[in-house]
């Protein structure tokens, strides 16, 4: 499709049939958020800078606007780093969109278009980058390859939605571009089912406007990293998670379909993981065998106050055993709590491995345990979080000196924003339940429980 801008030169358009998916979407007023991509060399940045320059266009068109001093800040498009921006997605802006249509102002960081609109660009890693637009008011945000950004730096975007023009409301539209990765996308896109929000794949090879050699190369970089051939070539969602993730997000979706039987009762456990810090937060899980049950999590209190929450609410559950990670203030929790009758298992994530050979330490041989038994069906997980799940399908692995350690949980506070605390909690419990028997006087009040509702119900049917 050509597009002509009064005596200005022409824009010779060629959009792949997944390109023209996304432009119908695009205009769609039914949709409002749009994941496009999925693959390498899916012309994702290409028919970002496209949309939102047509789209300038027609805001001009539509407003009948006129060459202003002051041009109307109309959306945002950025990549996380500002550099990586500069690098690529601008560039590909300055190759489609003709010079003689918009000019950039550096020092603002923003691309106006005819002296009438502009849109403000950048990256999202900073906080200062990011705060600058809580007075903004957006019509359109583009985020380029938005698998790499933290979710609620998005979202401060998002709520800038609200930009008017003579009182008019503007339709408000998100486009996202992103290769498969285990984040926000893949919940609310790939595996949603949200109508406003549709993801359109595009694979290299339907891109017909590539080089012959793009294929071939993409298969000699990736060679030795089959996982990583799935995922630039076809797309695949799940494959990346293979390469260093401890455990795959696929493994723990279908947890909730494992069928797992026991003899009697299956063993409850508490595990919990106490705030350490103050945006950190306390997290318990009672666990009835693998499967999570119910929760508490609060901010950060005082240990007496953590450990007095635990014991009451453990004379209602009547758990086996109370898992409690005791770096920090747990251990004053873990004390605490033997001191009122509790039975109370530390867990010392930095202490040895049963296996020192092959882990650096308890944490590491936990979470590599963890992550092969739910590989092997051996864990039944039906609490619907996506929270959790995304933690647990969040922590990486590598092998140092041979032995496997786990990804440091300040590594992956920085990456989500926020602790594992969710995670942490449910490898705790999981690490309990080894260690936990079947208390006998717990066990005997249930039989008696049991045996009176059953009493109650022949007296009720007269059998």
């Amino acid at each position: 499709m050509k597009g002509k801008m009064g005596n200005q030169k022409t824009i010779k358009v060629k959009l792949t049939l997944k390109q023209t998916k996304c432009w119908d979407a695009f205009y769609n007023p039914d949709i409002t958020h749009i994941l496009f991509g999925g693959a390498m060399g899916g012309g994702k940045s290409y028919i970002g800078c496209l949309l939102l320059f047509r789209f300038a266009e027609w805001v001009i068109r539509k407003f009948n606007l006129t060459v202003t001093k002051y041009p109307i800040q109309i959306g945002f498009m950025g990549r996380y780093r500002a550099v990586d921006f500069n690098d690529t997605t601008l560039e590909t802006w300055k190759r489609i969109i003709p010079p003689d249509q918009y000019r950039i102002r550096s020092q603002d960081k923003e691309i106006i278009i005819k002296d009438k609109v502009k849109y403000a660009f950048g990256g999202l890693d900073s906080q200062e980058a990011v705060s600058k637009f809580s007075s903004a008011e957006f019509a359109v945000v583009f985020i380029d390859q938005a698998e790499e950004c933290d979710r609620d730096k998005i979202a401060v975007l998002m709520s800038r939605f609200r930009l008017q023009i003579n009182g008019v409301p503007l339709p408000y539209k998100a486009l996202f571009t992103a290769n498969p990765a285990n984040c926000f996308l893949k919940d609310e896109f790939v595996l949603g089912n949200d109508p406003k929000k549709v993801f359109i794949p595009a694979l290299p090879r339907e891109n017909p406007y590539l080089p012959d050699s793009y294929m071939a190369s993409l298969k000699d970089a990736f060679k030795h990293r089959p996982e990583l051939l799935l995922a630039y070539l076809e797309g695949s969602w799940d494959s990346l998670e293979g390469a260093n993730i401890i455990i795959k997000d696929i493994w723990i979706r279908q947890a909730s379909e494992v069928h797992l039987s026991y003899v009697g009762r299956p063993k409850r456990v508490f595990g919990v993981d106490v705030a350490r810090y103050g945006d950190d937060r306390t997290v318990i899980y009672y666990l009835e065998g693998t499967d999570i049950k119910d929760e508490m999590i609060f901010g950060q209190k005082d240990t007496m106050y953590t450990a007095g929450k635990i014991h009451i609410w453990a004379q209602e559950k009547q758990p086996d055993m109370i898992g409690v990670d005791v770096i920090g203030l747990g251990a004053g929790v873990a004390d605490r709590l033997r001191e009122m009758g509790d039975n109370v298992l530390d867990f010392s994530s930095s202490e040895k491995a049963q296996n020192e050979e092959k882990f650096r330490n308890l944490r590491a041989e936990s979470w590599w345990k963890t992550g092969r038994r739910f590989a092997e069906k051996d864990i039944k997980l039906t609490w619907d979080d996506p929270e959790l799940r995304r933690e647990m399908g969040s922590v990486s692995y590598l092998i140092k000196n041979g032995k496997i350690q786990a990804e440091p949980k300040e590594d992956i506070k920085k990456r989500l924003m926020k602790s594992p605390d969710k995670a942490d909690a449910y490898i705790i419990g999981l690490h309990t339940l080894d260690h936990a028997v079947v208390n006998k006087k717990w066990a005997q009040l249930d039989a008696e429980e049991d045996a009176e509702a059953l009493a109650g119900a022949n007296r009720y049917t007269g059998v």
